[in-house]
């Protein structure tokens, strides 16, 4: 494990980056609420698809990291993974979707949003990697520890919920690009069953 100025967490950690995504340091996991206006932490969110191009949001349990809020598929990347491993723990850990299905996801942006999320008063920092995983079931196993509930909703209404502030996401990012590529997915899905038929 790298370790800076000699430093080895001893349990769960994650690296603390700059505003540039330069790496800064490493802090166990419990040190997160003492972070600075000016430290950042990378994290993954999911756009998981089923078969009906429905998009799944998820409401956050009461505690943690922006509590009772919508969210997509969402975690921080922990110790020394990379962002797409993240990002199948993640849907592994909150959804039950197995190992070999969430292999599939897609990667939607190539430099991470910087976002900054509002949890219990205070602002984090993320640079946050989005991701799409279109499937073909809308059969999940939620994790009760994390997530209190799922909805699915019609694509454009998912989008709209994210711009309009009933989301943890922030407002003041522009998603078009991000969502446009997962029009693309579901578009392309949409014309393969086509030709298959």
């Amino acid at each position: 494990m790298e370790t800076i100025s000699g430093y080895k967490p001893k349990s769960m950690y994650y690296r603390v980056y700059d505003k540039n995504g330069k790496m800064k340091k490493l802090i166990e996991k419990k040190l997160e609420k003492s972070l600075n206006d000016d430290e950042w932490l990378r994290g993954v969110s999911c756009f998981v698809i089923n078969e009906k191009n429905e998009v799944l949001i998820e409401k956050r349990v009461n505690k943690g990291l922006t509590p009772g809020k919508l969210d997509l598929c969402s975690g921080h990347v922990d110790k020394d993974e990379t962002l797409t491993q993240a990002m199948i723990r993640e849907l592994k850990e909150e959804l039950g979707i197995d190992f070999e299905e969430a292999m599939r996801v897609i990667k939607l942006n190539r430099n991470a949003a910087p976002l900054k999320f509002e949890s219990s008063g205070k602002k984090k920092n993320f640079f946050i990697t989005f991701y799409c995983l279109k499937r073909n079931s809308s059969e999940v196993k939620a994790q009760e520890q994390e997530v209190e509930k799922v909805v699915w909703l019609p694509l454009e209404e998912a989008f709209a919920l994210i711009k309009s502030k009933r989301t943890k996401f922030p407002t003041d990012y522009d998603y078009e690009e991000i969502f446009q590529k997962v029009r693309d997915i579901c578009n392309n899905n949409r014309e393969n069953d086509e030709i298959s038929k």
